[in-house]
């Protein structure tokens, strides 16, 4: 009889332990919380009301989409949930040329990882789903004078 319940009572840990790890999907539209996010000191967010992302996720592969300020440009950021290196290009600026960024993405529980890798530096992105259905990515890259900086963007889901 206490076999059974031993039994019972490991079944049941192991239930919410596995539903704990599950991978949430971050497809829909988010808008940023501009109230409940944060930048680094010195950074400035952006006036206004900043656009969207919309988010499509295909077996491994997750796209980021979103519109960049006054050219109403679309840029599409695509990342490997697999563990696979995936690289995208940003515009430059003005007249310079485009930049290459890779990432690479990685699960921890039910958090997505990513190394994001530039010419000016790394940074690590953590994404996950609160308690409360927000999408919160906080990114943790390091400052000219060598300090880390963390950026925390909490999104509510819109559709």
């Amino acid at each position: 009889m206490k076999r059974a319940i031993f039994s019972g009572i490991l079944a049941v840990l192991f239930a919410v332990g596995a539903a704990a790890q599950t991978k949430p999907n971050f497809a829909g539209t988010w808008q940023l919380d501009p109230e409940k996010s944060t930048q680094p000191q010195g950074n400035r967010q952006g006036g206004g009301n900043p656009a969207p992302l919309t988010i499509v996720v295909e077996g491994s592969k997750m796209s980021i989409s979103r519109t960049m300020g006054q050219s109403g440009n679309v840029q599409t950021t695509v990342y490997l949930l697999d563990g696979t290196v995936s690289k995208n290009t940003m515009a430059g600026r003005g007249d310079a040329p485009p930049t290459e960024i890779t990432y690479t993405s990685k699960w921890d529980g039910a958090k997505l990882v990513t190394t994001i890798v530039n010419p000016r530096g790394t940074s690590t992105e953590t994404r996950w789903i609160d308690a409360d259905g927000t999408m919160v990515v906080e990114t943790v890259s390091t400052g000219q004078d060598g300090t880390p900086m963390t950026r925390k963007q909490v999104f509510k889901k819109t559709t």
